[in-house]
């Protein structure tokens, strides 16, 4: 299986002609932490006999419950490309996975005067999590946008332990996507939460932590990053890094546990 072949596979390989969905409460923050607003909605996901064609349809709750619902189709003949998939709402960006729900939406470059943002996904046994960091035309933080989400039904239960603090040093192994979608060998990692660059750090429920500069610019590399801990007692890692011109040039992956 070629780069191509297998960041389809582990975007949508799990889709079956039966729909799949995900329940969820979505809660958007202002750049100054305030929530703008808060919704459950519903994403949902179908293949074709074949997983060529994959139906993507979510589906948004308002107060009064009425429903709007937007549907898209994410055809691997198009869609597939290079450097990740395409989602044909979002064509700037793009879509890499390394498998086992750990998943990033990517900007490709940050260009002055356009939108730029990145949106992780962790997944954990039957819950999934995502946090897009979204920069407006002027560089400066715009949104960000909390996840949560429950595989099959609304749920009440925690998704994981809800603890903020991550202090220490942490081991395990990484993996890394380049923007040809070729990965890396896996790689031994350590590392203590201090080493994890960012300007801004911001605790969201449910055990994850994302971190990020304020204000993007051309002349500087950008990191953003985002910690989830498990209900295993891991923590998950992904971080998307561009150079100094705003190019996209690295996705890592790593599970951690504890050095104690």
């Amino acid at each position: 299986m070629n780069a191509l072949e297998k960041n389809w596979n582990n975007l949508f390989g799990e889709y079956t002609i039966d729909e799949t969905a995900w329940y969820g409460c979505w809660t958007v923050y202002s750049p100054n932490q305030e929530v703008m607003k808060t919704q459950q909605a519903i994403r949902s996901f179908r293949s074709n006999s074949d997983n060529t064609v994959i139906t993507h349809i979510n589906r948004y709750f308002d107060a009064n419950e009425n429903i709007e619902e937007k549907t898209w189709q994410i055809d691997r003949e198009t869609c597939n490309q290079p450097d990740g998939v395409i989602h044909p709402a979002m064509s700037l960006m793009r879509a890499l996975s390394f498998g086992a729900g750990a998943t990033a939406w990517i900007s490709q470059k940050f260009i002055p005067g356009k939108p730029f943002g990145v949106e992780f996904f962790f997944r954990d046994h039957n819950w999934r999590s995502s946090a897009a960091i979204i920069y407006g035309e002027n560089g400066k933080l715009n949104r960000i946008v909390h996840i949560r989400e429950h595989l099959g039904c609304f749920s009440d239960e925690l998704a994981s332990l809800q603890s903020s603090e991550i202090s220490g040093n942490w081991v395990g192994k990484k993996l890394s996507i380049a923007p040809d979608l070729t990965v890396s060998p896996e790689e031994d990692i350590q590392i203590s939460f201090s080493q994890i660059s960012g300007d801004k750090m911001i605790s969201l429920a449910g055990g994850m932590i994302i971190m990020f500069p304020e204000r993007v610019n051309i002349e500087q590399p950008i990191q953003i990053a985002a910690l989830q801990r498990t209900v295993d007692h891991q923590l998950k890692y992904l971080t998307a890094q561009y150079n100094a011109v705003g190019v996209f040039t690295l996705l890592i992956s790593a599970t951690l546990q504890q050095n104690i």
